[in-house]
């Protein structure tokens, strides 16, 4: 493909359209349930990004978050279970000197508790973290739905104290199903990961839904391992696959259709049609070598220069004189003779005509 490189504009706010949202409340005391069709490993990711966004009070999740003293983790489960957990929240940089305010409290199981069961909710009501006023993060074993009978009553002692339980459900993807019993339901959903980081995920709340602004209520999480543990980085919704995330930043950095289709292998309408409602903001530091990363994560052709141009066209010029280049050997060239197609009878008839007959003897 060769195209010009147009110039890039600087950072750029967000479109009218994105932020005709008004303002949301903070997040509300009692539960909150986290569903979405993730594995553990992935909802131990998520908690870790949310966990870093309550340490440094980011007003970055779907819905604000108030800032408290006070995040406590409370896990199950068999006792070298929960040493590795506590190996991988290490990795993960949870355990890091500015993460003061997180208390890890372990409970050795057979096997992982549902924390919803009547002996998993009486040994919750008789918690101090429960009327701490702050967080408190819960993970259930996978696949494993939720009690209405546990949930209200976890529920009610939380409101009580102004305490906001997070509870992680993963394989559980019916949310409309909790809507009645949990204060706050929240959608996390994989995604693909912008260029430079490993995974991503969706986090949405369903209440927030609006089909004027599909990035109303979402915010998609990139994240990579660092050398000090997780990174990673929050941003507004765009869309669920990296080619349109590009297109929308292109059409953000005032490129024009045509060109955005001749990079996407689309044509105009096509480019519209999936840019309506969407729009996003210029990165930082948006430039050329930016661009191929996203170009070569897409997987699409790079943007060659004015003077790759001139190259190619001579490339272009050598290999059309050797396509025509006879070495002079006929037997290379049979099969390349075009067929010729079979005369007329009145043509033939001419030729016969033409033909100096034989003299009978």
């Amino acid at each position: 493909m060769k195209l010009k490189t147009l110039p890039f504009k600087k950072e750029k706010i967000l479109s009218a359209l994105a932020q005709v949202v008004a303002g949301h409340c903070d997040l509300k005391s009692g539960v909150t349930l986290m569903v979405g069709p993730i594995n553990d490993g992935q909802a131990l990711l998520c908690q870790a990004t949310m966990v870093k966004a309550l340490v440094h009070a980011s007003s970055c999740l779907p819905v604000p978050t108030p800032e408290r003293d006070n995040i406590f983790f409370m896990d199950s489960g068999p006792a070298r279970q929960l040493e590795q957990l506590s190996a991988t929240r290490a990795k993960l940089g949870l355990i890091a000197s500015e993460l003061k305010k997180c208390e890890f409290l372990k409970r050795a199981t057979s096997s992982v508790l549902d924390w919803t069961s009547p002996a998993a909710v009486f040994i919750l009501l008789n918690l101090k973290a429960l009327k701490s006023g702050g967080y408190v993060f819960l993970t259930q074993p996978s696949g494993t739905e939720p009690d209405f009978r546990g949930l209200l009553q976890l529920n009610r002692m939380a409101e009580e104290h102004d305490t906001r339980v997070i509870m992680f459900c993963p394989g559980v993807v019916d949310s409309d199903k909790y809507s009645s019993v949990a204060n706050e339901i929240f959608v996390v959903t994989p995604r693909d990961p912008n260029p430079g980081y490993e995974q991503a995920f969706e986090i949405s709340c369903p209440q927030l839904a609006s089909s004027l602004s599909p990035a109303s209520g979402k915010v998609l999480c990139c994240i990579r391992m660092g050398h000090d543990g997780l990174e990673s980085e929050i941003t507004p919704y765009v869309a669920d696959d990296l080619r349109t995330r590009l297109m929308a930043i292109l059409k953000a950095d005032d490129w024009s259709l045509e060109k955005i289709g001749e990079i996407v292998n689309l044509n105009k309408s096509n480019v519209s049609r999936k840019l309506s409602f969407v729009s996003t903001s210029v990165p930082k530091g948006w430039d050329a070598r930016m661009l191929d990363e996203w170009l070569e994560a897409c997987g699409l052709d790079p943007i060659e220069s004015e003077g790759t141009d001139d190259a190619g066209s001579a490339g272009d010029d050598q290999t059309a004189e050797s396509e025509d280049y006879d070495d002079g050997d006929d037997l290379d060239d049979l099969d390349c003779v075009k067929p010729v197609a079979r005369a007329s009878r009145n043509e033939r008839n001419t030729r016969n005509d033409a033909k100096p007959k034989k003299k009978n003897r």
